[in-house]
């Protein structure tokens, strides 16, 4: 359920739903607590404690510590029937779609549940291949298309956990919360009973492994599972194991011209060539540099070469495991204003791993349409993500940067707009 669809429900505006779960608002009057209890479907005990909470006459941590008990409500995890956005500057991966595409084939005969599980690096771009992947099958699967993000490596955020994850599967597949049973197996098999006989793709992002997928698989035959995981997921049953590479010198060239879009780059120049080797193949890398590019059509390609050698030089003695990432990383933020700079550091700290608007407008003390406007321009440098309309994400590893720039102003402003003392 999205905060719009939460508002309607609980016949309140959009506006309160989205300061109460940003923590603008540090508590809900009463009668709008209640209206939004009916609205998740709350009752007994389970409504008297949410209620309670959400007006602040309860810790919200006694809602938490009874969530073995009742059937937790949409925030728990955050799965959605809408995937997120493919991207038109794809670029490689030729093996790796046609053994997927393969799958369609073998899916269409109805005999098994089709499981890929797709492991890489971070920063190797297993979410896009994924994304991308689903786009293009997307229309197998005419039953339901479902994301949900599992953020094993999301900081300051514990992955999430099967029971949640199953949880936010129903709750997104149109059951009710009430409905929803409290114990592991007992969810496991509501899921697969909700999507018997139905053509499914489930795209699960960021895995810890097989324990924590295998209860989400569907039993429906002739379904597709999607998984990206940074550990290879060998004992995922029936499983088949894609591991993504770098890309390759030639793929990771034209990657960088096609995403910097102007007519001074060309894949072939020597120069080109040398910022994909800086930037290790990586298309988080890639993206980043291409940015710079974008933004600087004076900027030759020889002198971002120049800027990259020298920033991996000096970041070489603590970044050897994501050298490449924080070397762009480093230009692209030196190359920010004061301003971006600041939200950017204030974004790392945000307690969720989305966030929207309202979020920035809070951070910066900004109206939300300064704040979206902000948002935007950290978006068109590829510091973010979008993978929703309204909705941005920080890559792990650009959230640890910003975390460690952080400095008191910034830990004390994000407390003071979240209410988080993390």
């Amino acid at each position: 359920m999205t905060q719009e669809e939460l508002a309607v429900a609980a016949s309140v505006s959009p506006r309160s739903v989205s300061d109460l779960e940003q923590g603008i608002n540090p508590a809900a009057h009463k009668d709008t607590a209640q209206l939004l209890a009916g609205a998740l479907n709350m009752t007994g005990p389970a409504r008297e404690l949410f209620v309670a909470a959400a007006s602040g006459r309860a810790p919200a941590a006694d809602v938490l510590a009874a969530r073995h008990e009742i059937a937790p409500g949409p925030f728990a995890a955050a799965a959605t029937q809408a995937l997120p956005r493919d991207t038109a500057a794809f670029t490689g991966r030729h093996a790796e779609l046609a053994q997927l595409m393969a799958t369609l084939a073998a899916a269409a005969g109805g005999a098994v549940v089709g499981i890929h599980a797709i492991d890489g690096m971070a920063g190797i771009g297993k979410t896009t291949f994924a994304v991308h992947a689903a786009h293009r099958l997307a229309g197998a699967f005419p039953d339901g298309r479902f994301f949900l993000p599992l953020h094993t490596h999301t900081a300051g955020q514990q992955p999430v956990g099967p029971a949640d994850a199953l949880a936010s599967l129903l709750l997104t597949a149109g059951v009710a919360a009430a409905q929803i049973p409290p114990r592991l197996e007992a969810r496991a098999a509501r899921w697969r009973d909700q999507v018997a006989g139905k053509k499914i793709l489930l795209l699960l992002d960021d895995a810890a492994g097989h324990e924590q997928v295998r209860p989400l698989l569907p039993g429906a035959a002739a379904s597709l599972v999607l998984v990206t995981s940074r550990r290879r997921l060998a004992a995922l049953d029936d499983a088949t194991v894609i591991s993504l590479g770098t890309l390759t010198p030639d793929q990771a060239a034209t990657l960088l011209a096609r995403l910097a879009g102007w007519a001074g780059i060309h894949a072939g120049d020597a120069a080109v060539a040398e910022i994909a080797r800086l930037c290790g193949y990586l298309p988080l890398a890639i993206g980043m540099s291409a940015s710079l590019l974008r933004h600087h059509p004076a900027w030759t390609a020889a002198q971002l070469a120049d800027g990259l050698a020298y920033a991996r030089d000096r970041l070489a003695p603590t970044h050897a495991a994501n050298l490449p990432v924080a070397a762009a990383f480093g230009l692209s933020y030196a190359d920010l204003t004061p301003t971006q700079r600041r939200l950017f550091r204030r974004l790392g700290l945000v307690p969720r791993p989305d966030f929207d608007a309202h979020a920035a407008a809070a951070l910066d003390g900004v109206s939300p349409d300064e704040g979206r406007r902000r948002l935007g321009e950290l978006y068109d440098r590829h510091l973010l993500t979008e993978p929703t309309p309204g909705r941005y994400w920080l890559h792990d590893l650009l959230r640890e940067h910003a975390r460690l720039l952080a400095d008191a102003a910034d830990a004390q402003r994000a407390r003071e707009a979240f209410h988080h003392d993390g």
